[in-house]
Order: structure tokens, then C-alpha cells, then sequence
């Protein structure tokens, strides 16, 4: 099996422990029973996880950690699909996406989103914790197989999985105020600083 086909044979197992109406509670108990503990400590965990790890310990801190953050929040969103003018594509719902109906609640929530931005590897899964917990509280579901593969490319160097998050977080903040027009943003010639 390869590496790809591995991590989402994983998700599908926690989707499928999770179906609506078919719960498996004592399996998602195990998994927050997991929360906040170094992978060598989650002992109700490994029963979950191990038979989805690859052969090589490639990442498999964030598949414990997945599994953990999924036990305490297991909603999840597909991505949605539109079509205009004979295009078609998907909105991925990643976590700026699923934040940002909370940051029109509360003007806090922008605050804890850029700290998660800026997390370090080493600090994300407390970040991670506290904003499944924010979006568990507001009933926001979450795409469990992208926050996964997200996570695997985390701490790549050109951030692209960051800068996907703020995209998607500051998208409709961009969209009301074109919608707006603004009289204050007129320049004239003389307010222009000629050197």
C-alpha cells in the first residue's frame, strides 16, 4: 500500500468509527484519552493507529495526533463542489476556512488564528487542540483528510499550507469590501508624494 493510500485508509477508518447513527463511543473515548500526550503515552491509542502507520517512522506523530483531535471534534466536511461558466472546482474546506465564520463572532478569534499560524511543529499540537475545541463549540465541522495532509507538509519551507489557511481565513473579508465601494481610497495629484 502506498504512502498516500495508507494516510486515507486511516481517516476513512476514523470517519467510519464516527458514521452518524453507528458511533463507536468507546473507540472515540480512546482516542481523546490521547490528548495532549506524547504518542509513547497514548496507550488506548495505538489500537487505532498502529495498523495504518508506514513501514518507516515517517510522520507518525501527526497520525497520533490527528487521531486525538478527531475523538474530541469527529464532524466532518467534504469539499464542496461549484461550477460557473463551465468550470468546475473545489472549495477544500481547510482550518482557515472552517475558522472563519468564528471570527465574525468574536474578534479574538483572529488573534488565535495568526498564533496558530505562526506555530512552530513543536508548539502546533497545542495550538491544534485549542482551535478544534473553538470549532467543536461553534458546531464547525472540519476535512479530516486535509487537516491530515496538511500536517504532513507543515513545516515546509515555502509555507504554502499556511498561506492556503489565510487565504481561505481572510477570503470573505476581501470579497464584502469589494462589494463596498470607497470613497476614502480616491488619490488626488496632490496627496501623492513626488521624490
Amino acid at each position: 500500500m502506498k504512502f498516500d493510500e495508507r494516510w486515507k485508509t486511516f481517516i476513512g477508518y476514523l470517519l467510519n468509527i464516527a458514521k452518524e447513527g453507528k458511533e463507536d463511543r468507546g473507540a472515540l473515548a480512546d482516542l481523546r484519552s490521547g490528548l495532549g500526550k506524547e504518542p509513547g503515552k497514548m496507550a488506548r491509542v495505538h489500537k487505532h493507529v498502529v495498523p495504518y502507520l508506514p513501514e518507516k517512522n515517517h510522520n507518525d506523530r501527526w497520525y497520533y495526533l490527528t487521531a486525538t483531535l478527531f475523538g474530541m471534534h469527529p464532524k466532518h466536511k467534504d469539499p464542496v463542489e461549484h461550477e460557473s461558466n463551465g468550470n468546475k472546482w473545489k472549495e477544500v474546506w481547510t482550518m482557515g476556512r472552517a475558522f472563519r465564520p468564528l471570527k465574525e463572532k468574536r474578534n479574538s478569534m483572529e488573534a488565535r488564528f495568526v498564533a496558530l499560524l505562526n506555530s512552530h511543529p513543536d508548539d502546533l499540537d497545542d495550538h491544534l487542540r485549542h482551535a478544534v475545541r473553538l470549532l467543536k463549540a461553534n458546531d464547525q465541522p472540519l476535512d479530516w483528510f486535509q487537516l491530515f495532509e496538511d500536517l504532513l507538509q507543515w513545516d515546509h519551507p515555502d509555507g504554502h499550507v499556511q498561506l492556503q489557511w489565510a487565504r481561505d481565513f481572510y477570503k470573505s473579508d476581501f470579497n464584502n469590501r469589494a462589494n463596498v465601494p470607497d470613497t476614502d481610497s480616491t488619490l488626488k495629484e496632490e496627496d501623492i508624494d513626488h521624490e
